[in-house]
Protein backbone atom coordinates (compact mmCIF):
# COMPACT_ATOMS: atom_id res chain seq x y z
CA UNK A 1 0.00 0.00 0.00
CA UNK A 2 1.36 3.26 -0.90
CA UNK A 3 1.73 6.02 1.70
CA UNK A 4 1.04 9.13 1.75
CA UNK A 5 4.43 10.57 1.37
CA UNK A 6 5.00 8.76 -1.71
CA UNK A 7 1.73 10.22 -3.28
CA UNK A 8 3.59 13.87 -3.05
CA UNK A 9 4.95 15.01 -6.59
CA UNK A 10 8.51 13.96 -7.15
CA UNK A 11 10.22 17.14 -6.80
CA UNK A 12 8.82 17.10 -3.02
CA UNK A 13 10.47 13.51 -1.99
CA UNK A 14 14.05 14.50 -4.01
CA UNK A 15 13.85 18.14 -2.02
CA UNK A 16 13.41 16.03 1.14
CA UNK A 17 15.82 12.95 0.81
CA UNK A 18 18.62 15.71 -0.51
CA UNK A 19 17.82 18.25 2.01
CA UNK A 20 17.61 15.47 4.77
CA UNK A 21 21.17 13.90 3.67
CA UNK A 22 22.81 17.76 3.56
CA UNK A 23 21.86 18.11 7.16
CA UNK A 24 22.76 14.84 8.42
CA UNK A 25 26.04 16.16 7.10
CA UNK A 26 26.21 19.05 8.45
CA UNK A 27 24.61 18.73 12.32
CA UNK A 28 27.10 16.78 13.46
CA UNK A 29 25.88 17.07 17.14
CA UNK A 30 25.24 13.70 19.22
CA UNK A 31 21.85 15.07 20.38
CA UNK A 32 21.00 15.96 16.59
CA UNK A 33 22.66 12.96 15.06
CA UNK A 34 20.64 10.64 17.77
CA UNK A 35 17.22 12.13 17.06
CA UNK A 36 17.90 12.11 13.12
CA UNK A 37 18.60 8.73 13.42
CA UNK A 38 15.34 7.25 15.22
CA UNK A 39 13.49 9.34 12.95
CA UNK A 40 15.18 7.60 9.83
CA UNK A 41 14.33 4.68 11.68
CA UNK A 42 10.72 5.58 11.74
CA UNK A 43 10.78 6.55 8.20
CA UNK A 44 12.08 3.28 7.45
CA UNK A 45 9.41 1.43 9.67
CA UNK A 46 6.38 3.50 7.63
CA UNK A 47 7.88 2.61 4.20
CA UNK A 48 8.60 -1.11 4.07
CA UNK A 49 8.15 -1.83 7.77
CA UNK A 50 12.56 -2.16 8.13
CA UNK A 51 13.08 -4.88 5.20
CA UNK A 52 15.72 -3.01 3.28
CA UNK A 53 17.25 -2.22 6.77
CA UNK A 54 17.72 -5.66 7.64
CA UNK A 55 19.31 -6.86 4.39
CA UNK A 56 21.93 -3.47 5.26
CA UNK A 57 22.19 -4.60 8.62
CA UNK A 58 25.69 -6.07 8.89
CA UNK A 59 26.95 -3.83 6.68
CA UNK A 60 25.94 -0.74 9.10
CA UNK A 61 26.74 -2.51 11.99
CA UNK A 62 30.63 -2.90 10.92
CA UNK A 63 30.68 0.34 9.50
CA UNK A 64 29.79 2.17 12.60
CA UNK A 65 31.98 0.00 14.55
CA UNK A 66 34.80 0.10 12.44
CA UNK A 67 34.21 4.23 12.54
CA UNK A 68 34.11 4.49 16.22
CA UNK A 69 37.26 2.15 17.44
CA UNK A 70 39.74 3.54 14.21
CA UNK A 71 39.11 6.90 14.94
CA UNK A 72 40.28 6.95 18.78
CA UNK A 73 43.37 4.45 16.79
CA UNK A 74 44.90 7.28 14.73
CA UNK A 75 43.81 9.98 16.75
CA UNK A 76 45.37 11.16 20.21
CA UNK A 77 44.09 14.10 20.11
CA UNK A 78 42.15 15.67 23.02
CA UNK A 79 42.28 16.84 27.18
CA UNK A 80 40.04 14.03 28.12
CA UNK A 81 42.04 10.53 28.83
CA UNK A 82 40.20 7.48 28.55
CA UNK A 83 43.42 5.42 29.09
CA UNK A 84 46.68 4.99 27.60
CA UNK A 85 48.05 1.22 25.56
CA UNK A 86 51.38 1.01 24.56
CA UNK A 87 52.02 4.90 25.02
CA UNK A 88 48.93 5.57 22.69
CA UNK A 89 46.45 7.81 24.07
CA UNK A 90 42.70 6.85 23.79
CA UNK A 91 40.76 10.44 24.19
CA UNK A 92 36.91 11.10 24.74
CA UNK A 93 37.03 13.44 21.80
CA UNK A 94 38.26 10.90 19.48
CA UNK A 95 35.76 8.76 20.53
CA UNK A 96 32.54 11.32 20.30
CA UNK A 97 34.30 12.44 16.89
CA UNK A 98 34.17 8.78 15.74
CA UNK A 99 30.76 8.15 17.24
CA UNK A 100 29.43 11.39 15.38
CA UNK A 101 30.83 10.68 11.91
CA UNK A 102 29.63 6.76 12.61
CA UNK A 103 26.05 8.07 12.79
CA UNK A 104 25.93 10.68 10.21
CA UNK A 105 27.13 8.12 7.62
CA UNK A 106 25.01 5.28 9.12
CA UNK A 107 21.92 7.67 8.65
CA UNK A 108 22.57 8.98 5.30
CA UNK A 109 22.99 4.65 4.66
CA UNK A 110 19.41 4.21 6.15
CA UNK A 111 17.87 7.30 4.27
CA UNK A 112 18.96 6.08 0.90
CA UNK A 113 17.69 3.01 1.79
CA UNK A 114 14.08 4.78 2.38
CA UNK A 115 14.83 6.58 -0.98
CA UNK A 116 15.38 3.36 -3.11
CA UNK A 117 11.23 2.52 -1.95
CA UNK A 118 10.20 6.18 -2.78
CA UNK A 119 11.97 7.57 -5.60
CA UNK A 120 11.21 5.24 -8.28
CA UNK A 121 13.21 5.65 -11.56
CA UNK A 122 10.13 6.69 -13.10
CA UNK A 123 10.34 9.58 -10.65
CA UNK A 124 14.15 10.16 -11.24
CA UNK A 125 13.45 10.48 -15.09
CA UNK A 126 10.41 12.91 -14.46
CA UNK A 127 12.74 15.15 -13.01
CA UNK A 128 16.20 15.08 -14.93
CA UNK A 129 15.04 13.65 -18.11
CA UNK A 130 14.33 16.47 -20.41
CA UNK A 131 16.77 18.77 -18.78
CA UNK A 132 19.77 16.39 -17.84
CA UNK A 133 18.48 13.29 -20.02
CA UNK A 134 22.72 11.83 -19.44
CA UNK A 135 22.68 12.69 -15.65
CA UNK A 136 19.66 11.37 -15.55
CA UNK A 137 20.03 8.37 -16.52
CA UNK A 138 23.77 7.97 -14.83
CA UNK A 139 21.96 9.18 -11.31
CA UNK A 140 19.80 6.20 -11.64
CA UNK A 141 22.33 3.64 -13.11
CA UNK A 142 24.31 4.95 -9.89
CA UNK A 143 21.86 4.08 -7.08
CA UNK A 144 21.04 1.09 -8.29
CA UNK A 145 24.42 -0.29 -8.86
CA UNK A 146 25.04 -1.54 -4.94
CA UNK A 147 21.95 -3.22 -4.88
CA UNK A 148 21.96 -4.99 -8.14
CA UNK A 149 25.22 -6.02 -7.70
CA UNK A 150 24.37 -7.55 -4.35
CA UNK A 151 21.64 -9.92 -5.78
CA UNK A 152 23.90 -10.71 -8.86
CA UNK A 153 26.57 -11.94 -6.02
CA UNK A 154 23.83 -13.91 -4.35
CA UNK A 155 22.77 -15.85 -7.41
CA UNK A 156 26.41 -16.29 -8.38
CA UNK A 157 26.94 -17.85 -4.71
CA UNK A 158 24.11 -20.11 -4.88
CA UNK A 159 25.02 -21.04 -7.87
CA UNK A 160 28.93 -21.78 -6.87
CA UNK A 161 27.76 -23.59 -3.72
CA UNK A 162 25.39 -25.80 -5.98
CA UNK A 163 28.85 -27.30 -7.68
CA UNK A 164 30.66 -27.30 -4.04
CA UNK A 165 32.51 -24.25 -4.11
CA UNK A 166 32.66 -21.84 -1.50
CA UNK A 167 34.16 -19.24 0.06
CA UNK A 168 32.95 -19.58 3.53
CA UNK A 169 34.52 -23.18 3.96
CA UNK A 170 37.90 -25.04 3.09
CA UNK A 171 41.88 -23.50 3.36
CA UNK A 172 42.46 -19.89 2.97
CA UNK A 173 44.00 -20.41 -0.54
CA UNK A 174 41.12 -22.40 -1.92
CA UNK A 175 38.61 -19.66 -0.44
CA UNK A 176 40.54 -16.63 -1.89
CA UNK A 177 40.47 -18.62 -5.39
CA UNK A 178 36.99 -19.24 -5.33
CA UNK A 179 36.04 -15.44 -4.09
CA UNK A 180 38.52 -14.32 -7.27
CA UNK A 181 36.26 -16.54 -9.34
CA UNK A 182 32.99 -15.07 -7.78
CA UNK A 183 34.52 -11.24 -8.51
CA UNK A 184 34.86 -12.55 -12.55
CA UNK A 185 31.58 -14.16 -12.70
CA UNK A 186 30.67 -10.48 -11.81
CA UNK A 187 32.23 -8.38 -13.31
CA UNK A 188 31.51 -10.35 -17.04
CA UNK A 189 27.56 -10.87 -15.97
CA UNK A 190 27.71 -6.83 -15.76
CA UNK A 191 29.46 -6.08 -18.64
CA UNK A 192 27.53 -8.31 -20.84
CA UNK A 193 24.23 -6.96 -19.41
CA UNK A 194 25.71 -3.40 -19.49
CA UNK A 195 26.32 -3.89 -23.09
CA UNK A 196 22.62 -5.41 -23.91
CA UNK A 197 21.35 -2.56 -21.95
CA UNK A 198 23.24 0.10 -24.62
CA UNK A 199 22.23 -1.57 -27.42
CA UNK A 200 18.82 -1.25 -26.35
CA UNK A 201 18.72 2.48 -25.32
CA UNK A 202 20.21 2.91 -28.99
CA UNK A 203 18.04 0.66 -30.77
CA UNK A 204 15.15 2.70 -29.10
CA UNK A 205 16.84 6.19 -30.08
CA UNK A 206 17.65 7.49 -26.42
CA UNK A 207 18.86 11.13 -26.75
CA UNK A 208 17.67 11.54 -30.19
CA UNK A 209 15.33 14.52 -29.98
CA UNK A 210 12.84 15.56 -27.18
CA UNK A 211 12.34 12.64 -24.94
CA UNK A 212 8.28 11.84 -23.67
CA UNK A 213 7.66 10.57 -19.81
CA UNK A 214 6.35 6.88 -19.59
CA UNK A 215 4.58 8.62 -16.69
CA UNK A 216 3.09 11.58 -15.87
CA UNK A 217 3.27 13.25 -12.29
CA UNK A 218 1.16 16.73 -11.89
CA UNK A 219 2.05 19.27 -9.00
CA UNK A 220 -1.28 20.24 -6.65
CA UNK A 221 -1.91 22.70 -4.02
CA UNK A 222 -0.19 20.03 -1.29
CA UNK A 223 2.95 19.82 -3.22
CA UNK A 224 3.50 23.50 -3.43
CA UNK A 225 2.31 23.67 0.59
CA UNK A 226 4.66 20.64 0.92
CA UNK A 227 8.07 22.35 -1.08
CA UNK A 228 6.73 25.70 0.62
CA UNK A 229 7.22 24.04 3.82
CA UNK A 230 10.49 22.25 3.65
CA UNK A 231 12.46 24.94 1.79
CA UNK A 232 11.61 27.47 4.86
CA UNK A 233 13.08 24.84 7.33
CA UNK A 234 15.89 24.03 5.68
CA UNK A 235 16.92 27.57 4.75
CA UNK A 236 16.36 28.37 8.88
CA UNK A 237 18.64 25.70 9.62
CA UNK A 238 21.28 26.13 7.36
CA UNK A 239 21.21 29.98 7.94
CA UNK A 240 21.93 28.70 12.06
CA UNK A 241 24.25 26.26 11.13
CA UNK A 242 26.35 28.60 9.28
CA UNK A 243 26.10 31.10 12.58
CA UNK A 244 27.46 28.58 14.50
CA UNK A 245 24.40 26.46 15.84
CA UNK A 246 23.16 22.89 15.89
CA UNK A 247 27.00 21.60 15.46
CA UNK A 248 29.46 20.39 18.83
CA UNK A 249 32.71 21.39 18.04
CA UNK A 250 35.47 18.89 19.56
CA UNK A 251 38.66 20.51 18.88
CA UNK A 252 40.86 21.93 20.30
CA UNK A 253 38.82 21.55 23.50
CA UNK A 254 35.56 19.85 23.64
CA UNK A 255 32.22 21.86 24.07
CA UNK A 256 29.37 21.22 26.11
CA UNK A 257 26.41 19.05 24.81
CA UNK A 258 24.11 22.05 26.46
CA UNK A 259 21.77 22.79 24.10
CA UNK A 260 21.38 26.51 23.75
CA UNK A 261 17.88 28.17 23.67
CA UNK A 262 18.58 28.82 19.66
CA UNK A 263 20.49 25.18 19.45
CA UNK A 264 17.39 23.85 20.64
CA UNK A 265 15.17 26.08 18.18
CA UNK A 266 17.30 24.50 15.36
CA UNK A 267 17.09 21.32 16.82
CA UNK A 268 13.11 21.36 16.28
CA UNK A 269 12.99 22.71 12.94
CA UNK A 270 15.28 19.95 12.33
CA UNK A 271 13.04 17.34 13.77
CA UNK A 272 10.54 18.86 11.66
CA UNK A 273 12.10 18.73 8.47
CA UNK A 274 13.65 15.20 9.09
CA UNK A 275 10.41 13.93 10.43
CA UNK A 276 8.02 15.33 7.70
CA UNK A 277 7.45 11.83 6.22
CA UNK A 278 5.89 10.81 9.87
CA UNK A 279 4.03 14.23 10.41
CA UNK A 280 2.46 13.30 6.76
CA UNK A 281 1.40 10.04 7.86
CA UNK A 282 0.23 11.29 11.11
CA UNK A 283 -1.89 13.95 9.97
CA UNK A 284 -3.36 11.86 7.13
CA UNK A 285 -4.70 8.93 10.48
CA UNK A 286 -6.03 12.11 12.45
CA UNK A 287 -7.66 13.30 9.35
CA UNK A 288 -9.32 10.01 8.94
CA UNK A 289 -10.43 9.10 12.56
CA UNK A 290 -11.80 12.78 12.68
CA UNK A 291 -13.75 12.49 9.16
CA UNK A 292 -15.06 8.50 10.52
Amino acid sequence: MRTRFDRFHPLVSFLFYAGAAALLILMLHPIFLFISSLLVLMINILHDRLQGIRRWSVFMLTTFLLMVIMNPLFNERGRHLLFELNDHRFTLEAVVYGGMNALSIIGIIALFVSYNVIMTPNKLLFLFAKILPQFAVLLMLTLRFIPLMRRRLEDISLVQKSKGLSVSQGRWGARMKTGMLYVQTLLTFSLEEAIQTADSMKARGYGKGPRTTYEYFKIKQSDIAALIYLLLLFSFIVVERISGFGVLTIYPIMESWHLSILDTAVLIGYSMFLGFPILVEAGGMLRWRLLK
